[in-house]
């Protein structure tokens, strides 16, 4: 089993309430939820409405399909988040 935890930080421009920080993250994080080889948390600046922390642990049976995932990862952000990453970090596990 190969893997990575991926913390990523991300700004959400002109943010004005915790109700549009959901509206805006909603739904890519549960495009993201959805895949069987992640688990997706908020796991940090929750009460920030324009700056927001995602950890995410993915898993694959082998390293090929770990850094294909990450890659799919990677570029499901880039195109459906509605906010500017900031910090990108992997560590394999």
């Amino acid at each position: 089993m190969h893997g990575f935890v991926v913390r990523i930080e991300f700004q959400l421009q002109g943010c004005a309430s915790l109700k549009e920080k959901r509206q805006r993250t909603s739904g890519v994080r549960e495009k993201l939820g959805r895949q069987p080889h992640l688990a997706i948390i908020e796991s940090g600046q929750a009460d920030a409405l324009q700056t927001g922390e995602w950890t995410i642990i993915l898993l694959a049976p082998n390293r090929a399909t770990a850094d294909k995932h990450l890659s799919q990862l990677e570029q499901t952000l880039a195109q459906n988040l509605d906010a500017r990453i900031t910090v990108f970090e992997q560590e394999p596990l």
